[in-house]
């Protein structure tokens, strides 16, 4: 039988507090450090900034050959995989984390969402690209 993951999130209603930087260092120290099987859904429309931070950091590693390496050298040392981010509107969090986990054959330990510091923003919808 699958074991249940924790659905962690930390809110406020004030932007900028630092919630999706505490929700990347929370997960990247579960996951690296610890070995937890770690997912991150990232509600905080319209920003989704850390799926953007990882899409900044693919871009680079296929940029550089130097941070290559060094990834590659991290991930075999912890033999671990980087941790997957699913980027999500707040209302449809829980559908598209329960869409996630069906569609993967892993089990996670934590799911971390990042949520908005605010239910007033309009605007575009961040996209999976």
């Amino acid at each position: 039988m699958k074991q249940k993951p924790l659905f962690i999130a930390f809110s406020t209603q004030k932007g900028g507090a630092g919630k999706s930087s505490f929700t990347a260092l929370a997960s990247s120290l579960l996951h690296y450090a610890h070995g937890y099987n770690v997912a991150v859904i990232d509600c905080d429309y319209p920003q989704c900034s850390i799926y953007k931070m990882r899409k900044r950091e693919i871009r680079q590693l296929e940029n550089n050959l130097y941070y290559q390496a060094k990834a590659v050298t991290l991930l075999e040392a912890i033999d671990k995989q980087t941790y997957p981010i699913v980027c999500a509107r707040p209302e449809e969090g829980i559908f598209k984390a329960n869409e996630f986990f069906a569609s993967e054959s892993m089990e996670y330990d934590v799911i971390f969402f990042d949520l908005p510091g605010t239910i007033n923003n309009e605007g575009e919808w961040c996209p999976p690209s």
